[in-house]
């Protein structure tokens, strides 16, 4: 997995382009069931924390831990011990994204992989999401990059700082979304 990185090959990338960039590279046939498992296994972990437990996609939970008391109210803390707990009874890594929204938490935990604790903060997002590319915030796909990329907006930073009413008219309600949660406006709970 790190030697294909290594060529540029990025999860969730198309088989054919992962082997243009590295032509040796092994492809293994997935264990659907062993995967699920893990999955349910971890989410049994979040579960001692928080009944606030919101699945996305296969692999991933968004957990609120907002109001917590005494241990449990210190969000970097939970998300190590959680790790540590997934690495020792589980036996695999975890990323975790803790932040004070949902779309910056799960940018969070794509920015280090495979077993980190990002942390974005209201007063530090500006610093850590604003340079990453526009497609690395969700809802951003290659149309959508490729379209802001004809008006020379390439990073999340550029969508936050362009107008309001650009994006509105390029993009209708996709733009004020777009805008808001470049701007660290995402205020959807955990559900």
């Amino acid at each position: 997995n790190n030697l294909a990185k290594g060529f540029g090959v990025k999860t969730g990338e198309p088989l054919w382009k992962a082997k243009q960039k590295c032509p040796k590279i092994i492809f293994l046939k997935p264990n659907y069931d062993k995967y699920m498992y893990f999955s349910k296994k971890a989410r049994e972990i979040y579960c001692d924390y928080t009944d606030m437990v919101e699945p996305f996609g296969a692999d991933e939970c968004w957990i609120e831990l907002t109001g917590g008391i005494g241990k449990y109210s210190d969000g970097p803390a939970i998300a190590d011990e959680i790790r540590g707990r997934i690495k020792k009874e589980l036996e695999i890594t975890a990323s975790v994204g803790v932040s004070f929204n949902k779309l910056f938490a799960k940018l969070g935990s794509d920015m280090k992989k495979p077993d980190a604790t990002t942390v974005i903060t209201e007063s530090n997002f500006r610093q850590k999401v604003w340079p990453l590319p526009a497609e690395d915030m969700l809802f951003i796909g290659r149309a959508t990059r490729d379209r802001l990329r004809k008006f020379g907006i390439t990073t999340i930073g550029g969508i936050a700082n362009s107008s309001l009413d650009f994006l509105q008219s390029m993009f209708g309600k996709n733009g004020v979304t777009m805008w808001g949660f470049a701007n660290g406006l995402d205020t959807s709970p955990v559900a």
